[in-house]
């Protein structure tokens, strides 16, 4: 038995979440998955999975294996792009947890430049809407809004961006423009729900140099940042969000930007990585790489796409 590519494999069900995604991962078939799963339970004398038709999770041996088992195959991974650094060359497999928004419009424009420089790096993105607060500890690097207070991370800030109130002109032409944020009770707004906690993000505004903050209603609460603003296009209300993710749609007349004297800037994003056993050349490749192209303290532009 191929002890480190069992652990790899059991890794990989737990990072998937189910055989299938496991194994298109890795290139195996569901069955050889599953192999590799019954002999590293064989091998350790204890079940590590919880294993329906519907669902997987960790049993508490699974929990206790799983966090040395990644701590284990982090150090020799390590090991590995240590030596091949010697050589000049990070490479190697870079775990990423970046939303979905922030990773459409910042970082697919730039990822053709990035393998061109680093085509030893093998990228596996995971784009979750956990934009707040959130840091999971399989990832090798993640972007998140605003410093992470005691995460134990390294956070190294990247640019900033306006806050942006917009609508259709259609929901516009029918509901009104509202002139302050107090107006915005009167209207139907479209809130950011924050998944983990189902608590609703404040609306953040800014005027006379006064921050303020106010909570809204409306029939529509979203995780999803690029379904928000796609509702917003459908004439369902009002929404804000970043300046890089609107620019196209207010260019084009089908956003309209309203409150324009009460702009806040949203938090800066913070790029993370965790302390010690990831510090490798691709982790700090890949970091020094997204603050070449946006530098903390400026504005983040969205880059062209890429033909």
């Amino acid at each position: 038995m191929d002890k480190l590519r069992c652990m790899e494999v059991f890794l990989a069900v737990v990072d998937r979440g189910t055989l299938s995604a496991a194994a298109a991962s890795l290139g195996l078939s569901p069955s050889m998955v599953s192999t590799h799963l019954s002999n590293l339970e064989s091998d350790l004398g204890v079940r590590l999975l919880n294993r329906t038709t519907r669902s997987l999770s960790l049993t508490d041996e699974g929990v206790t294996y799983h966090v040395h088992c990644q701590q284990i195959l982090d150090q020799i991974s390590g090991v590995e792009a240590e030596l091949a650094g010697k050589g000049g060359t990070p490479r190697g497999r870079l775990r990423l947890d970046i939303p979905s928004t922030i990773a459409q419009h910042l970082i697919m424009p730039l990822l053709p430049e990035f393998r061109r420089r680093y085509p030893a790096i093998h990228l596996d993105f995971s784009d979750s809407e956990q934009i707040l607060e959130t840091v999971e500890n399989q990832y090798d690097v993640m972007i998140r809004l605003g410093l992470l207070r005691d995460s134990g991370m390294i956070a190294r800030p990247l640019g900033h961006s306006a806050l942006l109130t917009v609508a259709s002109p259609h929901y516009l032409a029918q509901r009104g423009i509202p002139l302050t944020p107090d107006d915005l009770h009167g209207h139907e707004c479209i809130n950011y729900l924050i998944e983990r906690t189902g608590r609703l993000l404040p609306w953040s505004f800014q005027h006379g140099g006064q921050p303020i903050e106010l909570q809204t209603l409306g029939g529509l609460s979203i995780s999803q940042g690029n379904t928000r603003i796609e509702a917003a296009l459908n004439g369902l209300g009002i929404v804000q969000g970043m300046a890089f993710h609107l620019k196209g749609s207010l260019a084009s007349g089908h956003l309209q930007q309203v409150l324009p004297d009460w702009v806040s800037m949203a938090p800066t994003l913070e790029v993370l990585y965790p302390r010690g056993r990831r510090e490798s050349r691709k982790v700090h490749a890949f970091v020094d790489f997204l603050i070449e192209h946006y530098p903390a303290a400026q504005e983040m532009i969205a880059p062209a796409r890429s033909q």
